[in-house]
């Protein structure tokens, strides 16, 4: 039987991932939960904005088909909605999951409603002996569709896994950097949209880049710090464990710099739009979801699982407190 690549979720980046594997000769399987987007995908074939051009060969078919899939091998299932609905699709799908020795997803973020990361909701819904493999780094859809120079990392409890997902994806342009460090890569990946929203909030009200460096280099402290704390309250927590130090890796120094400096960004742009006398329920309408402002709540708020720090207090202060932005900014680097 050979290898068929899954990929569950229709953001633009799964989509981008799915197409690049078919490119290069993968058996690719979407899976879409909105039949209005399959519908619209099957007759394009295409998402202009991102200069997505679908692979012929790519299937798609509704999320609920998946459960009349019942192989057990050669099978990598690749998780990529958005969030909010992940939690969702690993408890309403569990059943099928638990076929399989492997999950891997490409969604950053964290579980809002639980305030876990998506490794441990992993292990509570699904198994803790289930392989784990996230794929995050600096890196936009329409970069990988137009074959741009893209590092990202690839973090995994198990060697094998990222042996697979690597054969199947690693060009002269796209490029996966290993680590064990599961827990740091989630951590970067949350963290980076946090202080892109102080850093376009910098930015917007006059204070030169180097604070935005100063910012992202307190982040990659903080990055090391609570993915440490996290590891200690990890069930069958061994002492001897050691992590990867990821701060130099592309999850956390290159999508910290990504983030932080590139008006792409939601969060970033969320930033530039905290001046005096701001409105951030105003600037939510206008520029959509964004990352950064719900983890900013959830990270605040479960403080026994990512302990207080100075980019969550500060972001927290200026997003729900409505408190003085030049106060908050400066007592930042105090």
């Amino acid at each position: 039987m050979s290898q068929v690549f899954r990929i569950i979720g229709a953001g633009e980046w799964g989509l981008s991932y799915a197409n690049h594997l078919a490119n290069l000769g993968v058996n690719v399987e979407v899976y879409i939960r909105n039949p209005s987007t399959i519908s619209m995908l099957q007759s394009t074939r295409s998402i202009k904005n991102i200069n997505l051009e679908l692979h012929k060969d790519i299937n798609l078919y509704l999320l609920n088909d998946i459960l009349t899939k019942n192989e057990s091998e050669n099978i990598i299932n690749i998780l990529a909605p958005s969030s909010s609905g992940f939690s969702d699709i690993l408890s309403t799908y569990s059943a099928y999951f638990n076929q399989y020795e492997s999950l891997t997803w490409l969604t950053k973020g964290l579980d809002h409603d639980s305030g876990l990361l998506f490794h441990t909701l992993i292990n509570d819904l699904l198994s803790p002996s289930i392989n784990k493999a996230i794929l995050s780094g600096p890196s936009f859809a329409s970069d990988l569709n137009s074959k741009k120079n893209i590092s990202i990392s690839i973090a995994s409890t198990s060697k094998e896994l990222i042996k697979i997902i690597s054969d199947a994806s690693v060009t002269n342009y796209f490029d996966l950097a290993p680590t064990n460090n599961i827990i740091g890569v989630e951590i970067s990946g949350i963290l980076k949209n946090i202080s892109a929203i102080i850093a376009g909030a910098l930015t917007i009200n006059g204070y030169p880049d180097e604070y935005i460096k100063n910012l992202i280099a307190k982040s990659q402290h903080e990055v090391q710090v609570m993915s440490e704390h996290l590891l200690s309250l990890e069930k069958n927590h061994q002492s001897d464990i050691i992590l990867d130090n990821i701060i130099d890796s592309p999850a956390c120094n290159g999508d910290m710099h990504l983030t932080c400096f590139h008006d792409t960004s939601r969060n970033r742009q969320l930033g530039l739009k905290l001046k005096s006398n701001y409105d951030v329920k105003k600037a939510l309408k206008s520029i959509g979801t964004v990352e950064g402002y719900s983890s900013t709540y959830t990270l605040y708020n479960n403080p026994e699982l990512y302990k207080k720090n100075i980019i969550v207090e500060t972001a927290y202060n200026i997003l729900y407190k409505n408190s003085d932005i030049d106060t908050q900014l400066k007592s930042l680097f105090l």
